[in-house]
Formats: structure tokens, C-alpha cells, sequence
């Protein structure tokens, strides 16, 4: 069995589901049993067919569910002359419990949904702080790396001036010597 996106209906789907839903409405029957029956052959869950009845597929079928809802009352009609005030009160509580019925299952598919989407967000809420306690590792690792830069170039400076201060010393001592030198020769050749 290959599964499919719990989102994509086919068009052959949607007919499918249109169909049973209209045949319930003519029959009497509730929708909520029209979206199990379309559940099964469609490997779907009820409420998937409810949500996606009631969210895309009414729409298009109003000229439809008025006419089955007509082809009903001539049903009713012609099997009964006379209906009971306790048989309206029986309707309408049927479909009653069908509008909540379907309420529910729209919300509960919607709840569905937002649970599914708040499960990413904690996903994305523990990387976000894994990441900021990396960057705040990574700051504290730059101002270390940037003293030692300061420090190694204090010890620069220091080795600078030692070096020009030995340079100096080395030349002055030079100096001294070829003084030095040249009073020798000049003694020598006197």
C-alpha cells in the first residue's frame, strides 16, 4: 500500500467523498457516517473526510445538497403524510449532532495540525538556544584570543625596544673599540 501526503486529495477523491456524502443526505442518514464510510474506501480517517468536506467540497455541491436534501423530503414524504412533531424534533437533533459532529472532527483535525506544528517549534526552540550557548562559548573563546593577541603584542613591543636598546649598546661598543683601536695603533707608531 502506498501512502500518500495526509494533504493531497485527488479529484477522484473528492468525487468519491461528494458522492457518499449526497447519498447519506438523501437517505436520511448523517454525514458523520457518510465521512466513515468515505474513510474506509479511501483509507482516510473520518475526521480527514469531515475536515475535507466541510474546509473544500461543500462548496462546489450546494446546488447538490439541496436538491438530495429535496429528493429526502420527497422520500419522507412518500412513505409518511403525515410527520409527527416528535419525528422534526428527531431531524433536526440529527442534524444537529451532524453540524457538532462535524464541528468536532474539524477541530479535532485542526488541533491535530497545531500539535504537529508546536512539535516543530520545540524542535527549533532547543537548536535556537543550542546555537546561542555555542555563539556565547565562541565570544568568551574571541575576548580570551583577543587578550593574548594584546599580550603577545605588549611582548613585541618590549622585545622591539630590547632589541634596539642592545643594537645601541653593540654599536657604542664598536665605537669604543675602534677608539680603542686606533689609540693602540697610534701609540704603536709613535
Amino acid at each position: 500500500m502506498t501512502t500518500s501526503r495526509q494533504d493531497a486529495w485527488s479529484s477522484d477523491e473528492d468525487l468519491l467523498l461528494a458522492e457518499l456524502v449526497l447519498s447519506h443526505i438523501r437517505k436520511a442518514s448523517t454525514q458523520l457516517k457518510a465521512f466513515e464510510e468515505a474513510g474506509k474506501q479511501l483509507k482516510r480517517t473520518a475526521a480527514a473526510c469531515g475536515f475535507r468536506w466541510n474546509s473544500n467540497i461543500r462548496k462546489q455541491y450546494k446546488g447538490e445538497i439541496n436538491q438530495a436534501k429535496k429528493e429526502r423530503k420527497q422520500l419522507k414524504a412518500g412513505e409518511a403524510q403525515a410527520i409527527t412533531v416528535d419525528s422534526q424534533k428527531s431531524e433536526n437533533a440529527s442534524f444537529e449532532q451532524e453540524s457538532s459532529s462535524s464541528i468536532l472532527a474539524n477541530a479535532t483535525s485542526l488541533l491535530s495540525e497545531i500539535e504537529k506544528e508546536l512539535a516543530g517549534l520545540d524542535y527549533y526552540k532547543s537548536d535556537n538556544k543550542r546555537l546561542k550557548e555555542e555563539v556565547r562559548n565562541l565570544e568568551i573563546l574571541n575576548i580570551a584570543a583577543n587578550e593574548e593577541v594584546k599580550e603577545m603584542a605588549g611582548k613585541y613591543q618590549q622585545l622591539k625596544k630590547d632589541y634596539h636598546s642592545l643594537m645601541y649598546l653593540l654599536d657604542k661598543a664598536r665605537k669604543i673599540a675602534d677608539e680603542f683601536t686606533e689609540e693602540a695603533e697610534m701609540q704603536d707608531v709613535k
